[in-house]
């Protein structure tokens, strides 16, 4: 290494002066292409990681990237990484700060994992996939405020894997993969689960608070990661190596660009993702870094060990409920669900015609259950004052299950002057006057189930997408 002289010594920019080394710290610019200066005190310099394109300069105040580029000579920048790796000299405060940079320079040559990135976009995928050719899962695993004040709990984690469409999935992914990289290697991959798990949770319990009636997607995790990194930078930044780390500045920017953008885009809940947002950012302040990340960092395996624990618990539990209600659907338990939803005084519209419909097309239904279903669709029409064709259709099919042809005819008359050119209450009325079989339901790929390249969602407005 270079030793430091007494003098400061100088490496020339391009555009913002230099950097000057000397006794006391350095002098530098926050930025080689925009500007602005800064002093950085030894004691405050955390890792100098240096290849032959640059070096990041990590401090406790943030990390700042100089390239071989930004040098008028760039031969200059192996002589001006060492000279920032070196310090001010022998004294105990520097050789301690020597010895934290050598502890994290072997953290950073570990070969990289991103067993947490790959798994969790890989359950995303799947249940994607799975909700677009089976309709059943996606009904059951959705948020709904409402739904899980009844009782159905597992749709706080389920809704937390599905999405609305491709691109949702797609940004979702990435966000996933590139920030899930940098956490789980950051954190260690059972400090990451711990923050996933805490930010899917926050994500739906804002969403609950906020009273969502749908929401779903990853976006709420993507959020944790991004308060967990931006936790670890501020709180814990001689823990991380430099190249580990994202400019602060441009963190920020980003995080408020994207929220400003957001707020102008239709469906999205933006509860949501400041609730995962709190909720990695606080899973992060209790269990700190990984306890190897650094020279003298925190470490808490006790409360990690138990805290996996009972999400792993919490997890398999809500995962076996929604399982069983997908693989066996009942009649009778949605019926069940279908009168602990008329007890309440306020549940949306569509959530009312969504669970009497559902009852209304299953195969094997007792009288007590078309019951329950034709109580909820009679609720729902009144609530949209009989202006809504879908929810119309569903109390006529209900009528022309129970045996009242006369009853489904009028409904469905009612619904055609409504959507005058929708071919399928056409067709209903048809199967109503016995002009196509009881049992040959028409299909209407705008929401009664079937199987299409995304998933298909009953009658009501867009999902919130999280």
């Amino acid at each position: 290494m270079i030793p430091v002289d007494d003098e400061n010594r100088r490496f020339e920019l391009h555009r913002s002066g230099a950097i000057e080394v000397g006794p006391s710290g350095i002098r530098h610019p926050r930025s080689p292409r925009l500007g602005g200066w800064m002093r950085t005190a030894w004691g405050d310099v955390t890792h100098v990681a240096a290849s032959r394109a640059g070096f990041r300069l990590g401090t406790r105040k943030g990390v700042f990237l100089f390239r071989a580029l930004d040098f008028r000579d760039p031969s200059q920048l192996g002589p001006c990484a060492e000279a920032l790796a070196a310090g001010a000299g022998t004294a105990p405060a520097d050789v301690e700060r020597l010895s934290r940079m050598s502890a994290l320079d072997r953290v950073a040559s570990r070969p990289g994992r991103a067993r947490f990135a790959v798994g969790l976009s890989l359950l995303c995928v799947a249940g994607f996939v799975l909700q677009s050719v089976w309709p059943g899962f996606h009904h059951e695993g959705y948020f709904s405020s409402t739904l899980v004040r009844v009782g159905e709990s597992w749709r706080i984690v389920t809704a937390n894997l599905l999405h609305a469409s491709v691109s949702h999935l797609l940004v979702n992914v990435v966000g996933i993969g590139v920030l899930g990289w940098l956490a789980e290697r950051s954190l260690g991959t059972s400090r990451v689960v711990l923050v996933a798990g805490a930010a899917g949770i926050g994500a739906m319990l804002a969403s609950y608070a906020s009273g969502y009636e749908r929401a779903l997607g990853a976006s709420g995790i993507v959020y944790g990661l991004v308060g967990a990194l931006l936790c670890l930078e501020f709180r814990w930044p001689e823990s991380i190596p430099a190249q580990w780390r994202i400019p602060r500045r441009a963190f920020l920017i980003a995080l408020v660009v994207e929220t400003v953008v957001l707020l102008g885009a239709p469906a999205i809940a933006h509860a949501a993702h400041w609730g995962g947002f709190a909720g990695g950012a606080l899973a992060v302040a209790w269990l700190g870094p990984r306890p190897d990340a650094a020279f003298g960092a925190p470490s808490r395996p006790g409360p990690t060990r138990w805290a996996l624990g009972v999400l792993v618990l919490a997890l398999a539990l809500a995962l076996g409920a929604f399982v069983r209600n997908v693989a066996a659907p009942d009649s009778a338990a949605i019926a069940h669900r279908g009168e602990r939803l008329l007890e309440l005084e306020s549940v949306a519209a569509d959530l009312l015609n969504n669970e009497a419909w559902q009852i209304a097309i299953s195969e094997q239904v007792e009288p007590s259950d078309l019951d329950v279903a034709r109580r909820l669709a009679e609720r729902a029409v009144s609530a949209t004052e009989s202006g809504e064709p879908q929810f119309l259709d569903t109390l006529a099919e209900i009528h022309f299950r129970e045996g009242r042809s006369a009853e489904a005819l009028e409904l469905i008359d009612a619904a055609i002057v409504l959507a005058p050119r929708e071919r399928y209450y056409q067709q209903q009325r048809r199967r109503f006057l016995g002009e196509r079989a009881p049992e040959d339901r028409p299909e209407d790929p705008g929401w009664n189930p079937a199987p299409s390249p995304e998933p298909v969602l009953p009658p009501g407005p867009p999902p919130v997408r999280v």
